[in-house]
């Protein structure tokens, strides 16, 4: 006899626990929030893979499934880029409460310092295809160096920023670092426009000769349709690739690590970790070059994935937005809800941009409102749940 699928889920987010245990309860009650946070965001995956067939029912005809794959893939590595740079938000409020307004801006250096190394190393133009001469190895050496000297850079000046304008600000009125961010974020796009101009400049081409990855077959048995297969641009893998490595990275260190300890331990009560040994200002610092880190990474992979337009002094101003946005809707000091938000924000705004979607929504243009449909979910989120999609997390603040 079979056990009801029903049964099994309810079993998967609601776990039994002895509520005379408060420590049991409280850490069964996190893990309940987060299987919910991700059983949500898999339902809109499934959704978005369901209303081409809803469609096909409705009006007779639907988008080509291939397409609409590749609109949730575009979704999911725009979101892991979104979430890279919301890690950075989330570290630093976990810790010090501080809503760090220059991050997307140290995000924008990023790309800045990855456009330079890479045409400096391959010699190529922007926006220009690679020369056929080059080895690919030599492409994806470039490619590495130029994310390891971004990130050390972004982190160096994420550091930098803290010590010179945040530090002395502890313990000022919380509008006080509020502001001084602001205008470290006009600093900061005032140096790129100085060094790039108000130019957009877009990233040389790494793979002209080999783009894509064609002919991947997704579930055409399964669902009956012929139009299942897809390409994957080389650079899609790379993003992939790249930024599940930084975020498996920081889950390690956050969790296994004495430093990763020691910045959750700050963040649930500063004065306790003080008496117990552990330097607030040294984690404090950590935080920050650790989240200008993951800044600069992705700042080049976003400049790699998206090429075209990808170098500009305002570029911070949008994805900060939208990866603040993240922060925010996975519930900001949280690190895995920094990461659920951002996979949130990338789906919801490439399916909303996408045009394949129209037949379904053939009545709405939503393309035309893509970016407010985002800040949309966020304010429905805010209002029946303030503290985020995974709020409640304390054990992973930071």
């Amino acid at each position: 006899m079979g056990v009801s699928p029903a049964i099994l889920i309810a079993a998967y987010i609601l776990p039994v626990y002895d509520k005379s245990d408060p420590v049991r309860a409280a850490v069964l009650r996190e893990t309940i929030s987060q299987k919910q946070g991700w059983l949500v965001f898999g339902g809109i995956v499934l959704i978005s893979l369901i209303l081409p067939l809803i469609a096909e029912q409705l009006f007779k005809e639907a988008p080509r499934y291939d397409s609409v794959i590749s609109v949730i893939i575009n979704g999911l590595l725009s979101g892991s880029l979104f979430a890279l740079v919301a890690l950075g938000y989330t570290l630093v409020y976990g810790i010090i409460e501080l809503i760090n307004f220059a991050h997307g801006d140290v995000f924008m250096m990023g790309s800045l310092v990855g456009y330079a190394v890479l045409t400096t190393l391959l010699g190529a133009k922007e926006g220009r295809p690679v020369s056929a001469s080059t080895s690919v190895f030599f492409v994806i050496f470039a490619v590495l160096l130029a994310i390891i000297i971004a990130m050390v850079v972004c982190g160096l000046l994420n550091y930098s920023i803290n010590r010179i304008a945040y530090k002395r600000l502890r313990n000022a009125p919380r509008l006080a670092p509020l502001i001084t961010a602001i205008g470290v974020s006009f600093i900061l796009q005032n140096i790129a426009l100085y060094l790039n101009s108000s130019t957009p400049k877009s990233y040389p081409l790494l793979f002209p000769n080999s783009s894509r990855v064609s002919n991947v077959d997704l579930i055409s048995d399964i669902i009956g349709r012929n139009d299942t297969l897809i390409t994957f641009p080389v650079t899609a893998i790379l993003v992939l690739v790249g930024a599940g490595v930084l975020l498996l990275g920081l889950r390690y260190l956050i969790n296994s690590t004495r430093t990763g300890k020691a910045m959750r331990a700050v963040a649930q009560n500063r004065e306790a970790a003080a008496l117990m040994g552990i330097s607030i200002e040294g984690t404090i610092s950590f935080a920050f070059l650790l989240g200008g880190a993951l800044a600069g990474a992705a700042g080049v992979i976003y400049g790699i994935y998206q090429v075209q337009g990808t170098v500009r002094y305002d570029l911070g101003f949008v994805n900060g937005l939208f990866a603040f946005t993240a922060a925010v809707l996975g519930g900001i000091g949280n690190v895995n809800g920094a990461v659920l938000g951002g996979l949130f924000i990338g789906l919801i705004y490439s399916i909303s941009q996408s045009s394949v979607f129209q037949l379904t929504f053939n009545y709405l243009n939503l393309s035309v409102w893509a970016a407010v449909s985002v800040f949309v979910i966020l304010v429905l989120v805010m209002v029946f749940r303030p503290t985020g999609i995974l709020g409640d997390n304390v054990q992973e603040k930071v």
